[in-house]
């Protein structure tokens, strides 16, 4: 089976552009209360159980990624089924996944090689770097003190590492 993330990294950055638009005009679907400021971004993600991403504003005071995003997942939803099916092909049938990664390269993952949940959190964090490097959450009422990160439900990857959570994953400085 295929997945191409070169086409769905394009489907996410128009997803996370249009929920830095919509976010003046909608009650915030994250913890915290709305008319507090942006603490925590979380790009949450599913690759074998469900193929999704989640985008998740958390607005309480010292938020910290403590998995509280998972309960807002529903409501910050944006699926990519084929990243199940494609799972689901390799461990039950044996067919390798066919990945072609955000800059167009390829990669062949058989089942020594596993999921793709590094490649695609991989992607994710690349994606909030360059919204950031582009001012695109400038915005949004950030707090003084923010961060912001990408995690995988099953816990398989994670950005930035707990340690660097301040130096490396700011929203806005």
């Amino acid at each position: 089976m295929k997945i191409n993330l070169k086409q769905d990294r394009q489907a996410i950055v128009k997803h996370l552009k249009q929920r830095i638009r919509d976010y003046p005009v909608y009650v915030n679907q994250g913890p915290g209360a709305d008319e507090d400021p942006i603490t925590q971004i979380t790009l949450g993600y599913s690759v074998a159980q469900a193929g999704w991403i989640a985008l998740v504003f958390d607005t309480r005071p010292g938020a910290e990624p403590d998995g509280e995003w998972n309960s807002y997942i529903e409501e910050n939803m944006l699926e990519f089924p084929q990243w199940s099916e494609a799972v689901d092909a390799l461990w039950d049938n044996d067919e390798p996944i066919q990945l072609t990664l955000p800059d167009g390269s390829k990669q062949n993952l058989g089942e020594d090689e596993g999921e793709p949940v590094e490649q695609i959190g991989a992607m994710l964090k690349d994606i909030l770097l360059q919204a950031r490097e582009d001012n695109l959450f400038a915005g949004l009422p950030i707090a003084r003190k923010n961060l912001m990160g990408v995690e995988d439900t099953e816990g398989a990857y994670g950005w930035p590492d707990y340690d660097n959570r301040f130096k490396q994953g700011w929203i806005i400085k």
